[in-house]
């Protein structure tokens, strides 16, 4: 699966991010999914994520059609979970995201393939991330790909599963 239209988000994408994101905040919630909404994730938190230089984007004919977030950064509520701890600090997965009209197109598994090969390029043992409780694509993407559930976590919106894949 190729990879190489995927490249890190510049400032000058920001706004084209913001709409990503409020397309999929709106097809989710035509799916009575809760999960994002304007508080969360919000300008600054992209804005940081850009600055940062933790934000990678995949473009099909120069349209931005997802998004993902990796850095080291873990929510404090991460350490209640029982990771495989014994193989050092894992890469944390933020923000994935599709921009609907390219959903079903196989752009999630080429964000997450990415992210695999960016923790392997990086010499991560393993990838983090949680994922809320009520979006079944989302749970179905990971746990299709080899991601471990390792418990639960409740952020503002709801319960989050936590998972883990060992590279």
């Amino acid at each position: 699966m190729k990879t190489e239209n995927i490249l890190k988000i510049e400032l000058q994408d920001v706004n084209e991010v913001m709409s990503l994101i409020k397309e999929a905040i709106d097809e989710m919630e035509s799916r009575n999914i809760y999960q994002w909404d304007e508080v969360y994730p919000d300008y600054n938190t992209i804005i940081t994520d850009i600055q940062a230089e933790t934000m990678f984007g995949i473009f099909k004919n120069l349209e931005l059609a997802g998004i993902v977030v990796l850095d080291k950064n873990q929510s404090p509520e991460y350490s209640s979970i029982k990771w495989e701890s014994n193989i050092g600090i894992p890469l944390v997965m933020h923000r994935l995201c599709v921009r609907p009209k390219f959903q079903g197109q196989g752009i999630a598994k080429q964000l997450l393939r990415f992210s695999e090969q960016f923790a392997i390029d990086n010499s991560y043992k393993s990838i983090i991330l949680d994922s809320f409780s009520r979006n079944h694509v989302a749970l179905n993407l990971y746990e299709n790909n080899g991601y471990m559930k390792k418990g639960k976590v409740t952020f503002r919106k709801g319960d989050f599963h936590c998972y883990q894949k060992i590279m």
